[in-house]
């Protein structure tokens, strides 16, 4: 059975702008390696090693950059600069490198640096892919590939869990953050729907009308006209060949109605304890604790209104501690 309060999760966390910018100290953690091993082999003239420090630090900043926007519901930058960095590899590995650095240290800039870079392209990118081009790749009857109209670029069925589990074990330096133990708690508001081709009213994960059989959870941004779901209709392991073991699902596109993913609110019949919402005015004065992982806790006074942390998995909601 599908784990909904997983998928979502990781949804959340793909999407966020705190992942965008775990990505952008990558890339300025790449930029600063290789500009103290390039200085220590006075390799400053050898090929074009000041397009491999520009890039980097090109990347670092549009990440950043990226996520500040991404706060204020625009994804335009973050989604162009992931896409736009896999031409820009291309162009780093055609340096030579090999004329100035080691095996060993080429090895950790392309097994290591270059690796999680392009991790990180490949994430940013999936995640973003049907909501920034579904909607127009689903309605337009002029696309240059017609026949890719039914693809999933994004993370078809279940395969996000695959793709968080693989890239958490697969680096000694995590790219990010394991997910809070136990979960948040979701529920899927069915009093708000969403249809493709209809402008998103809200930027955050979406539950496809169809359920989650053979589909998958997306991510949707304000403001841009809703995705069709995708259905998956031949599995990897149904299309796995001798000559190639890792196959795509072969999904189709299919117009329907979407609701969104919210973090549950607490039950607030349990009298040990208060809880109110981001938004809400305070209801009892003393100090209150996020249910954000790693949150500051706050003071607040009768009447205050209780601040909202940019909550990665939906609205923040703040729990009564102590008076002082």
């Amino acid at each position: 059975m599908r784990n909904v309060n997983l998928e979502a999760a990781i949804w959340y966390l793909f999407a966020s702008p705190e992942f965008y910018e775990r990505a952008a100290e990558d890339a300025d953690a790449t930029m600063k390696w290789f500009e103290s091993l390039a200085i220590a082999r006075q390799a400053s003239n050898f090929g074009r090693n000041n397009q491999i420090y520009d890039t980097f630090k090109k990347l670092a900043f549009n990440y950043k950059r990226g996520a500040t926007l991404a706060r204020l519901d625009d994804y335009q930058l973050i989604c162009d600069t992931a896409d736009s960095f896999r031409g820009d590899v291309r162009g780093l590995l055609e340096q030579p490198l090999h004329s100035w650095m080691t095996e060993k240290e080429y090895d950790i800039f392309d097994r290591v640096w270059l690796s999680r870079a392009m991790a990180y392209a490949s994430i940013i990118r999936r995640t973003l892919q049907n909501a920034m081009w579904g909607a127009t790749s689903y309605f337009d009857e002029n696309l240059a590939h017609p026949e890719r109209r039914d693809n999933d670029d994004g993370f078809p069925g279940d395969k996000i869990v695959g793709w968080y589990t693989s890239y958490l074990k697969n680096y000694e330096n995590p790219m990010f953050s394991t997910l809070p133990d136990p979960l948040p708690n979701y529920l899927i508001d069915k009093s708000i729907s969403c249809h493709t081709g209809d402008e998103v009213p809200w930027t955050g994960v979406w539950y496809p009308a169809t359920r989650l059989e053979h589909h998958s959870l997306t991510f949707a941004v304000k403001g841009m006209r809703m995705q069709a779901v995708y259905k998956v209709i031949k599995t990897t392991e149904e299309l796995r060949t001798e000559t190639d073991m890792f196959p795509l699902p072969e999904t189709v596109a299919v117009a329907t109605a979407w609701h969104p993913v919210i973090v549950a609110p607490p039950d607030t019949n349990t009298p040990t304890e208060l809880w109110s919402k981001a938004g809400q005015q305070c209801p009892k004065e003393g100090v209150w604790q996020p249910t954000d992982p790693g949150a500051a806790q706050r003071y607040y006074r009768v009447g205050d209104v209780m601040l909202s942390l940019g909550s990665t998995y939906g609205y923040t909601v703040w729990r009564w501690v102590s008076e002082r």
